[in-house]
C-alpha cells in the first residue's frame, strides 16, 4: 500500500539521491531547469520563501516536493521517485503534504505542468487542482490551481 510516513528538509548529502533520479530521462527531460543540482540547491536554499522536502515512505525517498511561498499564491513542484511513480505515490504525497500543519495556512496553491505531461496533470486534478485557463502559456505550461 502507498503510504507516506513522514516529510524532511532535503539536506546536501540528500541530493545524491536526487542525482540519481535525473539519471531517468523524463525527469532529466522534465526538470532540467534545476541541473546542476548542487547550484539549483545552493540559491532555493538561500532563498526563505523556497522549502525543498522529501517525503518518505518508511526509509526509502518516495518523492520531493519544492515549495515558494508568494505573498498571494504558493506555487509547488514534484518530482517521484522514478521507482515509484504510476503507483499513487504523486497523489499520496500531495495528499499528506496538504494537510500539514506548516501548509494549511496556504489560502492557494499553484502548479505549473507541462502541457503534454498528462499523468502530472492527472495526478494534481485527482486531489482537487483545476485549471486556470484551458490554453497552455507561452512556454507550453498549464497553470492548476487549488483554493482552500
Amino acid at each position: 500500500m502507498v503510504s507516506i510516513d513522514r516529510f524532511q528538509v532535503v539536506k546536501e548529502p540528500e541530493l545524491k539521491i536526487l542525482e540519481h533520479w535525473f539519471e531517468h530521462e523524463d525527469t532529466r527531460r522534465r526538470m532540467d531547469g534545476m541541473l546542476p543540482l548542487d547550484e539549483w540547491y545552493a540559491r532555493v536554499n538561500k532563498d526563505e520563501q523556497d522549502t525543498v522536502i522529501m517525503a518518505y515512505d518508511g526509509q526509502l525517498p518516495a518523492g520531493m516536493a519544492v515549495i515558494e511561498f508568494g505573498e498571494e499564491r504558493t506555487y509547488i513542484g514534484l518530482i517521484v521517485n522514478p521507482m515509484y511513480r504510476l503507483q499513487g505515490y504523486g497523489k499520496r504525497i500531495l495528499q499528506k503534504l496538504l494537510t500539514e500543519p506548516d501548509f494549511t495556512s496556504v489560502r492557494e496553491w499553484v502548479a505549473c505542468i507541462e502541457e503534454d505531461n498528462q499523468i502530472s496533470l492527472a495526478c494534481f486534478q485527482a486531489v482537487g487542482f483545476t485549471l486556470e485557463d484551458t490554453e497552455p502559456d507561452e512556454d507550453g505550461f498549464l497553470t492548476l490551481i487549488l483554493r482552500s
